[in-house]
């Protein structure tokens, strides 16, 4: 890398973090879609009345303690926080190419992409966060009104 031209390396960044956060969006999507076909399952069984419903609820029990963990928080966190870091480092390179014909295009492209990456994870995660805990709020107001058994 040349000390006047920064460019190159920029763009290996700017690659780099966009692989990983398009990686990274098809995972939480996959999460939020997870966790979206268990609150359906949820909401059509909430009465546990029948066997079938009790048995459909013990599976959403279960199954919202697999997708609601600390080690998926920490994960995600960890993917956010490191492709924003790759972003902001690459950023700080890029002033060297202040006056690069390039630098206002190459400018923006990072922060528009980090702009979509931290909305987009935002929201997904805290979408996918709220309607797993309806779930397990659901889950706990069956245990306690005695009508789900997990033992």
């Amino acid at each position: 890398m040349s000390a006047a031209n920064p460019l190159s390396v920029v763009g290996l960044m700017l690659t780099l973090s966009s692989l990983l956060g398009s990686f990274f969006y098809l995972q939480l999507s996959a999460w939020v879609r997870d966790i979206l076909a268990l609150k359906a399952k949820s909401d059509l069984n909430k009465y546990a009345g029948t066997t079938d419903e009790k048995k459909a609820m013990r599976e959403c029990a279960v199954e919202v303690d697999k997708l609601l963990n600390w080690p998926t928080y920490l994960v995600n966190t960890v993917v956010i926080l490191f492709v924003v870091i790759v972003i902001v480092t690459a950023l700080v390179m890029l002033e060297r190419a202040a006056a690069d014909p390039l630098y206002g295009p190459v400018r923006f492209a990072f922060y528009l992409f980090l702009a979509v990456f931290v909305v987009l994870s935002s929201v997904l995660l805290h979408h996918g966060t709220k309607q797993g805990n309806a779930v397990k709020t659901e889950v706990e107001r069956l245990r306690a009104d005695k009508k789900l058994d997990l033992t």
